[in-house]
């Protein structure tokens, strides 16, 4: 993983809720055949953040998008309800679903998706309006700012791995979280 904030919501996902936790899975493009036999398409494909799962037959498919400096799809001309639309499609494609459902024997697949709270101003009830949204198509959003918080108060330093160190070393600056 190269994006810190998804080492720390892997982090948040094991130590936080005990999840056994495989990320950054690739769903490979399809390929076919041009006139000559050769392949067209192909390529990297897209990409699952998280899945998770309890243990308990609980699974769950997450993921991140978190900027410093996020700016909203289509700019602020844009409708909340565009931006959520846009979201979702991309980030919980109709393909990943397909390639889930056929890779994977699962029962149930909860939908989270983790956000930057900077999306919004502190002045509106953007934030509010975008979860709702997101609770009407089935998706949970989790706020980034939440996950940073159980992460910096639960974390143990038992890892070397980058996300402990990045807290750990917050911790040790002195800085701390606004409520």
């Amino acid at each position: 993983m190269i994006n810190p904030a998804e080492e720390i919501v892997n982090v948040w996902l094991q130590s936080h809720h005990k999840y056994f936790v495989m990320s950054n899975i690739v769903v490979r493009k399809k390929t076919r055949l041009n006139s000559k036999g050769g392949k067209l398409g192909g390529g990297r494909g897209k990409e699952i953040d998280f899945l998770a799962t309890n243990g308990k037959g609980d699974y769950y498919w997450v993921e991140v998008s978190v900027s410093p400096s996020p700016r909203l799809p289509g700019g602020m001309s844009s409708s909340r309800k565009e931006i959520t639309t846009d979201i979702l499609l991309k980030k919980f494609a109709t393909e990943k679903r397909s390639w889930i459902a056929k890779n994977f024997k699962m029962k149930t697949l909860e939908k989270w998706f983790v956000y930057s709270p900077n999306l919004f101003s502190k002045k509106s009830n953007g934030e509010k309006v975008f979860c709702e949204r997101f609770k009407r198509k089935g998706v949970y959003a989790v706020s980034f700012l939440a996950v940073l918080k159980d992460v910096y108060g639960e974390l143990n330093y038992l890892g070397y791995d980058s996300p402990r160190q990045y807290v750990f070393l917050f911790k040790r600056m002195g800085y701390r979280l606004s409520e």
